[in-house]
């Protein structure tokens, strides 16, 4: 059988271009009703193994026109191909999978090439899609290579549980979800998220859906979202080999602003031992804090290998990433092997099976936050200090060596090398796949997929660790955290001609999704054998665990009929069994959308090329945590055999799902010949029945209970402008500018509830959803006025009176901007991304905290007293007549841990050069060996072009620029806006090299 199709088929070869005859590489030549295929390489050639005969070829390439051409017993075959002004002709994938004509699309949803993501790297790629994509903002955790990334997509929707958007690799949702993570200025450590591992080298085209409408047929997890990642398949023909490979040196992005006039003591005395600098005027260093970090080298190495014949593809790959961080000693090494063969068993059934291992080995992960993390202990030293004196960490006697004394901070140098936090995840993630086709219109499609990954966590704190070390000994814990996801589903496919006007293609599905997570381990507070960091040696042994199910069971419809391919109409049904809502443990949602290519329909001016109307309306359901519904028990040992615990929140054993319900209008016009267009969507969403805990009074046993209640509103609008200045060779420039705007309001909570704290006032700020406010609403303590809105200060000693927690701003951006630029000139290719986000309010604890001990820039001023407050005394009501100095003010409105928000709050607007690419394809006319070579300068976070300021004006001082990015938060979930102890993000500089043979 083998013999007699081989000796059927014939090799054809040929070379695709441009109307002006320049070579497309990457142009898709497919055998038609089959999946043989290739591509073309640098030079526009191509070579496929076809059958003889009547076969037909298929050429598709984005931007251009799709044809069909008879091979007739040709073995050589040149084709140009045209320009396809509209842009939309390309098919894209969409929720499930399900590929569709992206003209056809009833909603929004942008797409990203792999070449888009795979030269400018992250040690997560997901940091890389910033300003790239329009009502997409991505914030970093502060935990340096491996830290989680928070996606949201057209804002936040639920108060309590997730907003981060959900991940789909091909087709199948991968589990995202951090299990630990920073929930308050206190600090702690982070955990890595799922979307990490996905390796930037393995990702085809990525496509970004929206809203509702886009992702409904994903259910409860599509929610927020759906970031869809189309992986590389393997291609018929010879074995071809590709090579990414680069370097980059990473150094601190940005530092704080300080004042290098004054060392240790106060009141301008000078004192050896003093912990902060109010002292004298002192020989200082300059760059102690810019020093202690490093200039970071990080590689990655990638080598992939495709081919096979026209009924078996394999594509095999090997990633090796190698990322320091900027703190000495942290340090993330990542293993990743894909493997994905596709295999036509007969003319009507193809499998498809991939197998991804991730092994991540990460080391001295730094804390986050406020507690004895190594940043704040570092900004906490004095200017005149020089930290290469410290280095010697400890003592002849194993005490840590420190300038001064402190029940909280130490040497840096000892957070380093006497507490560690270690990392090993192994993941496999498993995807088969097989489709039959019943008959030319119908075909049947079943997938199953597993995701399964173990975190083994170890953490140390050596004897005498201020804060952490409790017991004699010293502090250890050692546990394994397990994850396991199966994805199994089945789809019918159909498409018919109904007519010669209209078309149906429609999809009807079930499936499951499986999920278990356990914890395994324990904590010793206390060590036998000091510094023994071995469970067996623990003096005082807590266990670790933690187990949870959940199961969520599904079917679904979808369908959509057009008339003569320039009017189409959408419609989709879906109904959810969860596992964590009350019997039956159902809910049912829908889609509906429409849209007219105008452009199609009647004759429009030549000057417009393409017009597209566009309109759906949704709903996405959205279930809770597993065990809300009844109590739960937890066994604790001590006593006599051990005591029963019961869970503090009262379940309700009537939740319903939060059913978030959107509305989306919009319209993709093309001018000049496909030179200019513009892709805009207006939406509104609403939330409802938001997944609450209620405050119960102490005596019911509880200190909550969950309850439904509220109602969130996102409004917004997205703006793709596209253009093309320069299209004729040798100079070509293309340039995008996207532009988002979103207004969330919390409409109502509960006749109970006015205010629901996400994470309440501590050290700095606490971000909370007020009724009539919006989420992420920030409230720290302010500076007392009256109500005239003077400040009043202290009648006696005319310093600053602290006044009630108040609403300081909104941690969310007003809008955000994007504008991507493509420069070529024959074999070079410029590139750069500038992007900013504008409006938008975080509360620094890092700034207070140097604002306290007089390290800042701008505590510089009224050093030698003379600073009169425009402000009223308290008492009195009469102008204040009393100076003051720059110690006594910040020391007040500081308290060092305990700051009053107000003082510390910036304004984040900011715009930047995120991303400058410089590369040269070096001609290779003879092709002997290699097919393409490239050579790339890359670079991230070069400078900023603006960043803002302080939002209180304080009287007598220059306004207080922001010496933070605003990127980065303490960690990845719904506490946001606070920067505490955050490690700076990194500048990255290097060099990037792509070879294919």
């Amino acid at each position: 059988m083998v013999h007699s199709l081989w000796a059927q088929s014939q090799q054809v070869s040929g070379k695709v271009t441009d109307g002006n005859g320049t070579p497309l590489p990457g142009v898709n030549v497919i055998v038609k009703g089959t999946t043989t295929g290739t591509s073309t390489d640098t030079d526009g050639a191509y070579e496929v193994n076809a059958p003889s005969g009547t076969a037909t070829l298929t050429f598709s390439f984005i931007g251009f026109s799709s044809q069909d051409v008879a091979i007739g017993g040709r073995s050589k075959i040149d084709v140009i191909m045209k320009e396809d002004v509209t842009a939309l002709s390309e098919v894209i994938v969409t929720a499930l999978g399900i590929e569709r004509e992206a003209k056809t699309l009833t909603y929004s949803a942008q797409q990203l090439s792999g070449s888009q993501l795979n030269e400018i790297r992250d040690a997560n790629f997901v940091n890389t899609l910033s300003g790239k994509v329009a009502g997409m903002v991505v914030t970093q955790g502060s935990s340096g290579p491996g830290s989680p990334t928070r996606v949201t997509l057209r804002g936040n929707r639920s108060i309590a549980g997730s907003n981060n958007a959900l991940f789909v690799v091909d087709g199948v949702p991968i589990d995202n979800t951090v299990r630990g993570q920073v929930g308050s200025d206190f600090g702690g450590y982070n955990r890595s998220d799922g979307a990490a591992n996905i390796n930037p080298d393995d990702i085809e085209s990525m496509t970004v859906l929206k809203g509702a409408a886009a992702a409904a047929l994903y259910g409860s997890r599509a929610a927020n979202g759906v970031i869809m990642i189309t992986t590389k398949k393997g291609s018929s023909g010879k074995i071809s080999t590709s090579i990414n490979s680069g370097v980059v040196m990473e150094s601190p992005f940005i530092l704080p602003a300080f004042q290098n006039e004054y060392g240790q003591g106060s009141g301008g005395v000078s004192s050896e031992n003093g912990q902060s600098s109010w002292g004298g005027k002192t020989t200082t260093f300059p760059n102690n804090i810019r020093d202690f970090y490093r200039n970071a080298i990080s590689t990655n190495n990638s080598i992939n290998f495709s081919g096979g014949s026209e009924n078996i593809r394999a594509y095999l790959s090997y990633t090796h990433n190698s990322n320091q961080g900027i703190i000495p000693n942290n340090k993330l090494q990542r293993h990743t092997v894909n493997l994905r063969i596709n295999a036509n068993v007969t003319k009507r059934l193809s499998v498809d099976g991939k197998i991804t291992y991730v092994n991540q080995d990460l080391k001295n992960r730094p804390y986050s936050g406020e507690n004895n993390g190594v940043v704040m202990n570092l900004l906490k030293t004095p200017r005149n200090v020089d930290l290469n004196m410290y280095k010697r960490f400890e003592d002849n006697d194993g005490f840590p060596t420190y300038w001064t004394s402190s029940g909280i901070y130490m040497n840096p140098y000892w957070t380093l090398n006497r507490t560690f936090d270690y990392e090993t995840r192994n993941r496999a993630t498993i995807l088969g796949s097989a489709k039959y086709k019943i008959t030319d219109w119908l075909d049947v499609q079943g997938r199953v997929s597993f995701d399964t990954f173990d975190d083994l966590m170890e953490r140390g704190f050596s004897n005498r660790t201020v804060v952490h070390v409790t017991a004699a000994g010293g502090t250890y814990q050692n546990y394994v955290a397990s994850t396991l996801e199966r994805n199994m589903d089945l789809i019918i496919s159909g498409n018919n001609n109904l007519g010669k006007d209209f078309a149906l293609t429609y999809n009807l599905g079930a499936g499951q999704t499986y999920n278990k997570y356990q914890e395994t381990g324990g904590l010793a507070t206390g060590l036998s054998v000091t510094n023994k960091f071995d469970l067996n040696f623990a003096s005082n042994l807590t266990r670790i665990s933690a187990f949870s199910e959940k199961e969520l069971q599904y079917v679904f419809g979808t369908a959509s009929l057009s008339f003569r391919d320039y009017l189409t109409i959408d419609g989709s049904v879906r109904n959810d069994w969860s596992s964590t809502l009350p019997a039956p443990h159902s809910y049912l949602y829908s889609s509906f959308g429409a849209n007219l290519v105008l452009s199609d329909a009647v004759q429009l001016p030549s000057w417009v090329s393409f017009a597209k109307f566009r309109g759906s309306f949704a709903q996405v359901g959205n279930d809770t945590s597993p065990y809300s519904l009844v109590p739960y028990y937890i066994y604790n040992p001590g006593g006599v055999g051990g005591y029963i615990t019961r869970n503090t929140q009262l379940p309700n054993a009537n939740l319903k799902p939060e059913i978030s319900s959107s509305t989306e209008f919009g319209v993709d016009l093309r001018f000049f010949k496909g030179r200019l267009g513009i892709d805009a969507t207006y939406y509104n969403s609403n939330t409802v029945n938001q997944i609450l805990p209620l405050e119960l009074p102490t005596g019911t046993g509880f200190s909550s209970q969950l309850i439904n209640a509220g109602k969130i509103r996102n409004r917004g609008v997205e703006v793709m402008l596209t253009a093309e200045p320069l299209k004729n060779q040798p100079f070509t420039w293309t340039t995008s500018i996207n532009f988002a705007r979103n207004v969330n309001k919390i409409v109502e909570l509960h006749p109970n509830i006015k205010k629901a704290w996400i994470a309440t006032v501590v050290r700095t700020a606490g971000v909370a959803a007020h009724e009539g406010g919006a989420y992420g609403d920030l409230y720290g303590y302010s500076w007392e006025k009256n109500q005239n809105g003077q400040y009043i200060v202290n009648d006696t000693t005319g310093l600053p009176i602290r006044g009630p927690i108040e609403y300081l701003g909104n941690f969310n951006p007003k809008f955000t901007l994007g504008w991507n630029n493509s420069f070529g000139y024959k074999n070079f290719v410029l590139s750069f991304l500038i992007d900013g986000r504008v409006g938008g309010t975080m509360v620094s604890g890092s700034e207070a905290n140097l604002a306290y001990d007089g390290n800042s820039d701008y505590t510089l001023s009224h050093r030698e007293g003379g600073w009169l407050l425009p402000a009223v005394g308290k008492d009195e009501g009469k102008p204040n007549d009393v100076t003051i100095n720059s110690q006594q003010f910040w020391q007040t409105v500081s308290q060092g841990r305990y700051s009053w928000g107000e003082f510390f709050t910036y304004n984040t607007t900011n715009f930047r050069l995120r991303e400058l690419s410089i590369g040269y394809s070096f001609p290779l006319n003879d092709r002997k060996f290699f097919t393409q070579a490239k050579l790339s300068f890359t670079a991230r976070n070069l400078f900023f072009l603006y960043r803002g300021y302080a939002k209180m004006d304080i009287p007598g001082l220059k306004k207080r620029k922001m010496n933070f990015d605003p990127d980065v938060n303490l960690g990845a979930g719904n506490f946001q806006g606070i920067d505490y102890g955050n490690l700076p993000t990194t500048r990255t500089v290097g060099l990037n090299l792509q070879l294919s043979f």
